[in-house]
């Protein structure tokens, strides 16, 4: 893949340390980009909810009676009590402040003792709904009204991906990180979509299995970056490496390219999608600053596999075998961080094995208007 040459030049440092960036970035970005929440399938049925907050706003995603997806707002339209917090099923929406109570859509339904307040009008009461859309099975949500679609964006990334059913995918785990990261968002995905690290912090773990020599970009023509990771002549992906040995069977309508490698996506700002031969994975990213952010990865597989007595027990080893390695992302991100904030810090040269990381810096910059 040809790359221009200003790809080869990432962001100055003060961009993942400063608390003035990231106000810039929530202004341009986080409150006008779309960014995924989750998928349309974890909240499978009326009532299903799972709670969420996004640059301060407590959101959550929730299927209404009548079988639609929502996101809405959390903030009870009273004195502004949390309506919900967490993830489960509820026939109702109940603030626990003072009992209002809303239906799964987010019209008001009850108002204690509110007929007496002269001009209420219950009927043009209701939780806000946020702007959301669903790609390939994924919810994208954007806080701005009159942001352009998503899905055209995205339709070169659809084409691409069509092998493997993604919108036909199921989650079965999810896997909370505990602790807020503490670096920048963009460091996080400057290091996610790239292989040439494999050489060095991943030199005993990834590198035996994924050469990063070997990795390469697919062509990009909207907000995303793709980088696909061959396994090593020999290495078997549903036996060696990350995968534990965990058994799970090839999807069968990929290609040779394709069930032989590992396929990373970044869709533009934040989301993060790893797709295998055999299973998907993406994470959940919510910042909250220049350098912390809150994260948890979530597994999918396809329908067939959800009768598998024995999916419980390959999930697992897929969780142990990344669990194995995540901490050298972890440590490296934590000293990266520290470096950028040192006044010897520059701008990165970057490799021809990093071009995505360029690609992702033009689009920034683009967004931001960083002349």
């Amino acid at each position: 893949m040809a790359l221009p040459s200003s790809d080869f030049r990432g962001l100055a440092p003060d961009w993942y340390t400063s608390e003035s960036a990231w106000q810039r970035e929530v202004e341009y970005i986080w409150r006008r980009e779309w960014h995924c929440i989750g998928r349309a399938d974890q909240v499978s049925a009326p009532g299903d909810f799972l709670c969420f907050d996004l640059i301060g706003e407590p959101l959550v995603l929730m299927r209404g009676a009548d079988g639609i997806a929502r996101v809405l707002s959390r903030v009870c339209r009273h004195r502004a009590m949390l309506v919900l917090e967490g993830a489960g099923n509820t026939d109702a929406i109940v603030c626990p402040y003072h009992a209002w109570t809303y239906a799964l859509d987010g019209r008001l339904r009850g108002a204690p003792e509110m007929h007496r307040t002269p001009g209420f009008d219950r009927a043009s009461c209701r939780l806000p709904e946020i702007r959301s859309e669903i790609w390939e099975g994924f919810v994208f949500v954007n806080l701005d009204t009159d942001a352009e679609p998503l899905a055209p964006r995205l339709e070169g990334l659809s084409r691409a991906l069509k092998n493997y059913h993604l919108a036909d995918m199921r989650t079965v785990r999810r896997l909370p990180f505990g602790e807020p990261c503490r670096w920048n968002w963009k460091l996080e995905c400057d290091n996610y979509i790239e292989g040439y690290h494999h050489i060095g912090a991943h030199r005993h773990s990834l590198e035996p299995v994924m050469a990063g020599r070997d990795t390469y970009a697919l062509e990009s023509d909207g907000p995303w970056s793709a980088l696909r990771m061959p396994y090593r002549p020999g290495a078997s992906p549903f036996v060696d490496g990350v995968h534990k040995g965990c058994g799970m069977p090839a999807i069968e309508t990929l290609d040779p390219s394709e069930r032989d490698s590992v396929t990373v996506l970044h869709i533009f700002p934040g989301s993060k999608i790893s797709l295998w031969g055999g299973h998907m994975d993406f994470y959940r990213m919510f910042p909250t600053g220049p350098a912390i952010f809150e994260s948890e990865k979530d597994y999918c597989v396809p329908p067939v596999l959800l009768e598998r007595s024995d999916l419980d027990d390959m999930i697992q080893k897929l969780v142990d075998g990344f669990l194995e390695f995540r901490h050298e992302d972890d440590d490296l991100c934590l000293a990266v961080q520290r470096g950028l904030g040192s006044r010897f810090a520059t701008t990165a040269i970057l490799c021809h094995l990093e071009g995505t990381v360029g690609h992702f810096a033009r689009w920034v910059e683009q967004k931001l208007k960083i002349s």
